[in-house]
Protein backbone atom coordinates (compact mmCIF):
# COMPACT_ATOMS: atom_id res chain seq x y z
CA UNK A 1 0.00 0.00 0.00
CA UNK A 2 1.48 3.22 -1.28
CA UNK A 3 2.12 5.92 1.30
CA UNK A 4 0.06 8.89 1.76
CA UNK A 5 2.10 12.19 2.07
CA UNK A 6 -0.13 15.08 2.12
CA UNK A 7 2.62 17.47 1.23
CA UNK A 8 3.60 15.44 -1.52
CA UNK A 9 0.35 15.99 -2.58
CA UNK A 10 -0.47 19.43 -1.76
CA UNK A 11 3.08 19.90 -3.76
CA UNK A 12 1.49 17.98 -6.94
CA UNK A 13 -1.50 20.07 -7.50
CA UNK A 14 0.53 22.95 -7.38
CA UNK A 15 2.61 21.65 -9.70
CA UNK A 16 -0.54 20.82 -11.93
CA UNK A 17 -2.12 23.92 -11.61
CA UNK A 18 1.17 25.66 -12.85
CA UNK A 19 0.95 23.58 -15.76
CA UNK A 20 -2.29 24.19 -16.64
CA UNK A 21 -2.18 27.65 -16.21
CA UNK A 22 1.14 27.75 -18.38
CA UNK A 23 -0.44 25.85 -21.18
CA UNK A 24 -3.86 28.01 -21.49
CA UNK A 25 -1.35 31.16 -21.64
CA UNK A 26 0.62 29.59 -23.92
CA UNK A 27 -2.44 28.87 -25.89
CA UNK A 28 -3.64 31.99 -25.91
CA UNK A 29 -0.38 33.91 -27.30
CA UNK A 30 -0.43 31.33 -29.91
CA UNK A 31 -4.04 32.15 -30.52
CA UNK A 32 -3.24 35.74 -30.74
CA UNK A 33 -0.35 35.65 -32.82
CA UNK A 34 -2.23 33.78 -35.44
CA UNK A 35 -5.06 36.20 -35.33
CA UNK A 36 -2.78 38.98 -36.29
CA UNK A 37 -1.15 37.37 -38.40
CA UNK A 38 -4.24 36.59 -40.54
CA UNK A 39 -5.44 40.29 -40.13
CA UNK A 40 -2.22 41.37 -41.32
CA UNK A 41 -2.42 39.05 -44.60
CA UNK A 42 -5.68 39.75 -45.32
CA UNK A 43 -6.29 41.91 -48.51
CA UNK A 44 -8.51 44.46 -47.11
CA UNK A 45 -5.26 45.21 -44.45
CA UNK A 46 -2.32 44.61 -46.55
CA UNK A 47 -2.63 47.55 -48.71
CA UNK A 48 -4.09 49.51 -45.70
CA UNK A 49 -1.91 52.48 -44.62
CA UNK A 50 -1.95 55.33 -42.39
CA UNK A 51 -0.65 58.56 -43.74
CA UNK A 52 -0.47 61.82 -42.00
CA UNK A 53 -0.31 65.56 -43.29
CA UNK A 54 0.11 68.40 -41.90
CA UNK A 55 -2.05 71.10 -43.96
CA UNK A 56 -1.74 74.80 -44.24
CA UNK A 57 -2.88 77.41 -46.97
CA UNK A 58 0.22 78.78 -48.74
CA UNK A 59 3.21 78.08 -51.92
CA UNK A 60 4.41 75.15 -51.17
CA UNK A 61 8.04 76.01 -49.92
CA UNK A 62 10.26 75.10 -47.20
CA UNK A 63 12.92 77.67 -45.94
CA UNK A 64 15.76 77.64 -44.93
CA UNK A 65 17.98 80.73 -43.57
CA UNK A 66 21.69 81.20 -44.33
CA UNK A 67 23.14 83.94 -42.44
CA UNK A 68 20.56 87.15 -43.71
CA UNK A 69 19.18 85.24 -46.39
CA UNK A 70 15.91 83.13 -46.74
CA UNK A 71 16.41 80.21 -49.06
CA UNK A 72 14.06 77.84 -50.83
CA UNK A 73 15.28 74.37 -49.65
CA UNK A 74 12.25 72.42 -51.07
CA UNK A 75 9.27 72.98 -53.08
CA UNK A 76 6.30 70.25 -52.96
CA UNK A 77 5.08 68.92 -55.91
CA UNK A 78 1.82 69.66 -56.82
CA UNK A 79 1.46 72.72 -54.98
CA UNK A 80 1.62 76.39 -56.60
CA UNK A 81 5.48 77.56 -56.38
CA UNK A 82 5.93 73.63 -58.59
CA UNK A 83 7.38 74.73 -61.46
CA UNK A 84 7.79 78.62 -60.82
CA UNK A 85 10.49 78.61 -57.92
CA UNK A 86 13.31 76.33 -57.64
CA UNK A 87 15.43 75.32 -54.46
CA UNK A 88 18.49 77.32 -53.81
CA UNK A 89 16.16 80.41 -54.83
CA UNK A 90 17.00 83.27 -52.19
CA UNK A 91 13.79 84.98 -51.87
CA UNK A 92 13.77 89.30 -51.18
CA UNK A 93 10.86 90.65 -50.72
CA UNK A 94 7.01 89.32 -50.40
CA UNK A 95 4.39 91.91 -51.31
CA UNK A 96 6.49 94.06 -51.71
CA UNK A 97 8.12 93.90 -48.11
CA UNK A 98 11.21 92.42 -46.84
CA UNK A 99 10.42 90.38 -43.75
CA UNK A 100 13.10 90.01 -41.24
CA UNK A 101 12.75 86.62 -39.82
CA UNK A 102 11.80 83.50 -40.33
CA UNK A 103 8.49 83.66 -38.89
CA UNK A 104 8.12 86.82 -40.85
CA UNK A 105 8.35 85.01 -43.84
CA UNK A 106 6.18 82.11 -43.19
CA UNK A 107 3.58 84.80 -42.22
CA UNK A 108 3.96 86.54 -45.30
CA UNK A 109 3.94 83.69 -47.83
CA UNK A 110 1.04 82.47 -46.06
CA UNK A 111 -2.97 82.99 -46.27
CA UNK A 112 -5.89 82.22 -47.81
CA UNK A 113 -6.82 79.92 -50.16
CA UNK A 114 -6.90 81.60 -53.35
CA UNK A 115 -5.27 84.97 -52.75
CA UNK A 116 -1.99 86.20 -54.66
CA UNK A 117 1.29 87.01 -53.05
CA UNK A 118 4.14 88.00 -55.30
CA UNK A 119 7.88 86.93 -54.50
CA UNK A 120 11.09 88.58 -55.43
CA UNK A 121 13.50 86.17 -55.60
CA UNK A 122 16.91 85.91 -57.14
CA UNK A 123 19.22 82.62 -58.13
CA UNK A 124 22.76 82.69 -57.96
CA UNK A 125 24.06 83.64 -61.58
CA UNK A 126 20.78 84.90 -62.09
CA UNK A 127 19.10 88.07 -61.76
CA UNK A 128 15.87 89.39 -60.50
CA UNK A 129 12.52 87.59 -61.05
CA UNK A 130 8.92 88.57 -59.58
CA UNK A 131 6.81 85.54 -59.45
CA UNK A 132 3.27 86.01 -58.52
CA UNK A 133 1.16 83.17 -57.13
CA UNK A 134 -2.16 82.01 -55.84
CA UNK A 135 -2.30 80.43 -52.62
CA UNK A 136 -3.44 76.56 -52.38
CA UNK A 137 -4.34 73.94 -49.38
CA UNK A 138 -0.56 72.30 -48.94
CA UNK A 139 -0.74 68.54 -48.09
CA UNK A 140 2.59 67.69 -46.85
CA UNK A 141 3.20 64.13 -45.57
CA UNK A 142 5.37 63.47 -42.32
Amino acid sequence: MPHNDPSAIARWRTARRLTLGAIVVAGTMFTAAAVAQRVAEHPCHASARVDSYYTYSGIGVELTQEGDHFVVSRVFRGTPADGKIYPGAVLLEVDGQAPSDMLDWTRAIRGDIGSSVELEVVYPCQGHELVSLERALVRVRH
